[in-house]
């Protein structure tokens, strides 16, 4: 057995070491390999992951550099600002091109751009003045009548609102008109993405041409007094009636608007000072707006409407005076609604009994 087991094992050998031979490569065949994959064999393997960060950070370095400074005109495109058409673009294009040939600092760039803006604006807030003075005159008609539309029914509310129509026709009022001033929202919410864009790029020279105590724009102001001499503003400009000079507002609403915009403060205390710069330039401009369109020459001269004092409507409610007069009528035209409601309902269930018995007493039944 041993025999028969050395004997097979030799033949085994002898047929496969040829094959196994044959796999050898020459020293021929070697060489072109051995050139192939030298420069892989020679490097490095790399033991530390790539910092993306760092990556990212310094590709936008690169994307970022320009030869261009912000006393030239297309240094913001040449940083990835002031591109396409949209709002925020052209706000930043306008204060580019006020920073280049006026010479003005950053600071005082941003308060002339507001107020060449909202100078171009005056001829809208100065026919909705006139709009808003000729519904002022017969607001307490329009309460009533508005009053009726929300809570009568279906009748009351067709003869409210057609009594609305002549009231509007009778004093040359335009619902229009009065939404004019919307037009605005567009331009305040380029000015802020702008500012704030800007500040975050940072714009070469932001961080040094601010004034008074907020010398860097792109920081926060320290002492919030940006923050807080806007919200002055405001509540002065909304007591005397609104960026249109003449808004009718009741005691209460005064009263809300009176503390109302201090809330900004919460809001903005982590803006960017450029940011809030804008916010107090355009809250002066409509200060002085106010004054000027509440001026009864400038008036006459304009050829506006008086703004008179709304004259009530003889055993009307009058408007409630403090917060708790407020809730109390809110809960009491809750109330009513509810109470209307409910009536409507009954009303049109009886009304559905009264058909369903009248088709079945001209029906015989069959047993």
């Amino acid at each position: 057995m041993l025999r028969l087991g050395a004997s097979r094992a030799a033949r085994f050998s002898a047929v496969r070491m040829p094959q196994a031979s044959l796999c050898i490569p020459k020293a021929s065949m070697m060489a072109p390999l051995g050139i192939r994959f030298n420069s892989t064999a020679t490097q490095e393997i790399k033991t530390k992951l790539t910092d993306f960060a760092s990556e990212s950070a310094a590709a936008i370095d690169t994307a970022t550099t320009t030869t261009l400074h912000s006393d030239q005109i297309g240094y913001l495109q040449s940083i990835g600002l002031g591109t396409g058409w949209g709002p925020t673009s052209m706000i930043e294009n306008v204060l580019e091109m006020t920073h280049v040939y006026t010479g003005l600092p950053w600071w005082a760039t941003i308060v002339a751009s507001t107020v060449i803006i909202r100078t171009l604006m005056v001829p809208i807030y100065i026919k909705s003045s006139a709009n808003m003075a000729k519904m002022s005159k017969v607001k307490p008609q329009l309460d009533v009548l508005m009053d009726e539309i929300r809570n009568g029914d279906n009748e009351d509310k067709m003869l409210a609102m057609r009594k609305r129509s002549k009231l509007f026709k009778e004093y040359g009022i335009k619902t229009s008109h009065s939404f004019l001033p919307i037009l605005q929202v567009p331009v305040a919410y380029g000015f802020f993405q702008a500012t704030r864009k800007m500040a975050e790029a940072p714009v070469e020279g932001f961080s040094t041409q601010g004034a008074f105590w907020f010398e860097d724009l792109t920081a926060v102001d320290p002492y919030l007094g940006l923050q807080i001499f806007t919200a002055l503003v405001v509540t002065g400009m909304m007591r005397m009636g609104g960026e249109t000079g003449a808004q009718a507002m009741n005691p209460m609403l005064k009263k809300v608007m009176t503390w109302l915009p201090f809330a900004s403060i919460l809001i903005t205390q982590s803006m960017s000072s450029a940011v809030v710069l804008y916010f107090a330039a355009n809250a002066v401009f409509s200060l002085i707006q106010t004054t000027v369109l509440k001026n009864k020459h400038f008036r006459k001269l304009a050829k506006l409407p008086p703004i008179e004092t709304p004259v009530p409507v003889p055993g009307a409610k009058a408007p409630p005076a403090t917060l708790s007069e407020w809730w109390k009528d809110f809960n009491d035209k809750m109330k009513n609604q509810t109470h209307n409601k409910m009536s409507k309902t009954n009303k049109q269930l009886e009304a559905m009994e009264r058909r369903r018995g009248a088709a079945n007493d001209g029906f015989i039944k069959r047993h």
